[in-house]
């Protein structure tokens, strides 16, 4: 038996792949310029407890595009959704997050690469995972302790008011984003990894919304363009892993 080595990075990557696991679309009908999309199902239950995916105003991905999701109806087994689109032919959609982690120019950099490469439908909602991580070794129960500071991101446009920031980028995208992410944390797929304070008990964290994401300048934007923001900060427990 052999302890497995924890990268933090890694782990949270996993847990933001697992958000947008692609599902399947049934069928796509037009009318004007909405394209209404029938999926087999936006609930996942784990355990007892139910996960809604979508919300009205989340962000997903089809072919590689970014839409704006509206009118969702939850059926028995399945679901209906609106996207402002004509001519898809897709078979699959996720829900929108880019994961990154790094420095603030690390990941600047990173977003203008792909700005350039255009594939800046898939830059944001960006989730970005602060480095360095200092990791606590004191408690032996444990593998480690860490505190994890994490940005959601959303683009913006300068000239709007934190009430439309609020309204639009933080209530309708990112928070139903951070949810999504606890969430996952907590499922069965990934809970075998944190020590939490209990079954069932919420994660603990700090959270500041930012409508607009300035230093401490104030003057100067975060990331190289206009976004709104939600930073967490949370404390993990890491448990012993061991391969076999």
């Amino acid at each position: 038996m052999f302890k497995k080595e924890i990268h933090i990075p890694n782990e949270i990557n996993d847990i933001v792949t697992a958000m947008t696991q692609e599902f399947v679309i049934s069928s796509i009908s037009e009318s004007g310029t909405t394209s209404t999309i029938t999926t087999p199902s936006v609930r996942i239950f784990d355990n007892l407890s139910e996960i809604i995916l979508l919300t009205t105003g989340m962000v997903i991905t089809i072919n590689s595009k970014n839409y704006i999701v509206s009118n969702i109806v939850l059926l028995v087994g399945s679901a209906t959704f609106d996207i402002t689109a004509t001519g898809l032919t897709a078979t699959k959609w996720n829900v929108a997050a880019s994961f990154k982690f790094g420095s603030r120019k690390e990941i600047n950099q990173a977003l203008q690469e792909e700005t350039n490469n255009d594939s800046k439908f898939k830059r944001f909602p960006l989730i970005w995972l602060f480095t360095p991580i200092e990791k606590d070794y004191d408690n032996t129960a444990i593998d480690f302790e860490a505190q994890i500071i994490l940005s959601l991101a959303y683009k913006s446009n300068k000239t709007d008011r934190a009430q439309i920031r609020l309204d639009g980028n933080i209530k309708i995208i990112l928070q139903p984003l951070l949810r999504l992410f606890l969430a996952y944390c907590k499922s069965s797929d990934f809970n075998y990894m944190f020590e939490f304070e209990g079954y069932g008990k919420p994660i603990n964290y700090e959270s500041q919304d930012f409508y607009f994401y300035g230093t401490s300048d104030k003057t100067k934007e975060v990331l190289n363009t206009s976004t709104d923001a939600i930073e967490i900060t949370f404390n993990l427990k890491f448990k012993k892993q061991f391969d076999y």
